[in-house]
């Protein structure tokens, strides 16, 4: 009997030590099979989100934690991720973002005007900005803690859900106080359907925008200033039509400026934001726009500075630089020699 329970003890203590073992190898590779199927998991989710970035007509862009108070313009809710359009505003859930890319539309760039001649409203529900006010009642809009209020995507109208059947615009958007600055949709319309080359037929549809019309294109490298372009190119997106917004570090600047050839010659305006190797870029595509004989389409030059130790700031009239919250303010000056 004695011998037995001697030779049990040895057997039971290494069952104890198997048993510790296994659990102990449990305890370790549960977390690390975890993070791993959470690392692949991450990995195809991210492919998705790219790949409907990549074919979406809006200019969608990711973000972990929003900077204010955000719902989802598909389901309604309360979020704190997900994936904002800089065109026009609209904000999503990562789950909602393949049926908001299907259902939502974006800013037209390019669209016919109302039989009359004249923009309609492009409305986009909730998220509107702070301290923004209704047109009709003059009430601050976007105090309720829901997705509420509308916002025009070209002329920056806020209008309460009550209020919007009360506007006495008739539906016509006149692009709200930067109209002179702005590329209408169907301006782009009727140019695309005359043909190539300025003509006088371009000249009466300019005339149709106003003598005040002086359109604006803007130049800016997302390198420069601390990564502070891309943050900037989404502000005048905002504010702008998109076709009047170009990053240089995805299209050269003679690409870009080919589009002063449907503009009036003389009115078109250039804001470049950058650095010295930016600024001087964009001229030398100006100088080559002289040499090809393009002379009159050549547009006036204002200069952002957003790099670091930039020469060009220096010299009388090239701009102070950039005002965080006003993109469209008094900080640059234009460029007279240009």
């Amino acid at each position: 009997m004695e011998a037995d329970e001697v030779n049990s003890e040895p057997a039971a203590d290494s069952r104890d030590e198997w048993r510790l073992l296994a659990w102990t190898v449990l305890a370790v590779m549960v977390p690390v099979l975890i993070t791993l199927w959470c690392s692949v998991q991450r990995s195809k989710r991210k492919m998705i989100i790219k790949d409907i970035f990549r074919r979406s007509k809006h200019g969608w862009h990711y973000t972990d934690l929003f900077n204010k108070p955000t719902y989802c313009c598909v389901c309604f809710q309360h979020i704190i991720q997900g994936a904002f359009c800089d065109c026009c505003g609209v904000c999503v859930d990562e789950q909602c973002l393949r049926r908001a890319d299907r259902s939502l539309p974006c800013k037209e760039i390019m669209a016919p005007a109302q039989a009359d001649g004249t923009l309609a409203h492009s409305w986009v529900r909730g998220n509107v900005p702070l301290c923004s006010y209704c047109a009709v009642c003059k009430q601050q809009c976007g105090t309720q803690p829901k997705l509420c209020d509308f916002r025009c995507v070209w002329c920056q109208t806020t209008v309460h859900d009550d209020c919007k059947s009360l506007l006495e615009d008739g539906g016509r958007c006149d692009l709200g106080e930067f109209r002179s600055l702005i590329v209408p949709p169907h301006y782009l319309h009727r140019i695309n359907k005359l043909r190539r080359g300025y003509t006088e037929e371009h000249s009466k549809l300019a005339a149709t925008l106003g003598s005040g019309w002086s359109p604006v294109l803007v130049l800016a490298n997302t390198r420069s200033g601390n990564n502070m372009g891309e943050a900037l190119l989404g502000e005048f997106r905002t504010l702008l039509n998109p076709v009047q917004v170009f990053d240089l570090s995805q299209l050269s600047p003679a690409k870009a400026l080919q589009l002063c050839a449907l503009l009036p010659p003389g009115r078109v305006r250039v804001l470049v934001c950058g650095g010295d190797g930016t600024v001087g870029w964009v001229l030398d595509a100006i100088d080559a726009m002289k040499l090809k004989g393009q002379e009159q389409f050549a547009p006036h030059v204002t200069i952002l500075p957003l790099g670091t130790g930039e020469r060009s700031v220096q010299l009388p009239g090239l701009g102070c630089g950039l005002r965080r919250g006003d993109p469209c303010g008094t900080g640059p000056e234009e460029h007279p020699g240009c």
